[in-house]
């Protein structure tokens, strides 16, 4: 009788466990954010003057490994999330998987990386490729800054209202695994790279180049790659 008790009470737990899981799972799965492996919810708006994404427009992407599906999405460049709209609600990738998503009538894309900021800061997100080859790209973190309202000092002022405003893109150099921070001030690209310093300044004096100019920027990135 006792034997037969202790086989109930461990077929009732097993039970349990089997319909926990069942109901977990039967509330917590959305088939597409599954397969495409993504995020919740994208974040909620907030009400300020300009915009937080690179183009307000949803446009037609591909994500790859789903090369047959044309999705479309935008890039919210203030918290670095690639938002993907699929009719019933929008949802955001998750950074910390790997994605490339290409905007198809740009040729865009853009690719999760772990990397560090100017101030050593480790991130994985979004960065926009800008060129590469087998050895090397250039990788673009689009921004996009949030200031928050002013409220006026005296009663002769006006409130200045919130708004997002689009700042100076960083760039970033990727060889083999490494991605490394280039810095768009001369200086301070040189000091970056304090060996190669003589040879990079030749180069940009020989061709009028600017490291302020994105095409420029490129031919110097490049330039740097094979020293």
């Amino acid at each position: 009788m006792k034997l037969t008790k202790n086989i109930s009470a461990i077929a009732i737990i097993v039970l349990g466990v089997i319909n926990f899981g069942y109901s977990q799972g039967a509330t917590s799965i959305d088939v597409a954010t599954e397969k495409l492996r993504m995020s919740a919810d994208a974040s909620k708006p907030i009400d300020a003057q300009g915009s937080p994404y690179v183009d307000d427009n949803f446009l037609p992407v591909k994500v790859k490994g789903f090369d047959n599906q044309i999705f479309t999405g935008r890039f919210n460049a203030y918290n670095g999330e690639m938002e993907v709209n699929l009719g019933t609600k929008i949802i955001a990738l998750d950074k910390s998987s790997d994605y490339e998503v290409i905007f198809t009538q740009t040729n865009k894309i853009y690719r999760t990386f772990s990397y560090q900021t100017e101030k050593g800061v480790s991130k994985n997100g979004f960065l926009a490729v800008v060129d590469e080859s087998e050895d090397f790209a250039i990788l673009k973190q689009e921004v996009v800054k949030y200031f928050e309202r002013i409220e006026p000092l005296s009663s002769y002022q006006q409130p200045k209202p919130a708004k997002f405003k689009r700042e100076n893109d960083f760039y970033y150099l990727k060889k083999g695994n490494k991605i490394t921070f280039l810095p768009t001030k001369k200086k301070t690209l040189l000091k970056a790279y304090p060996k190669q310093a003589k040879a990079i300044k030749a180069f940009i004096k020989e061709n009028k180049l600017s490291t302020t100019k994105e095409e420029d920027l490129v031919k110097i990135a490049k330039h740097i790659s094979t020293l």
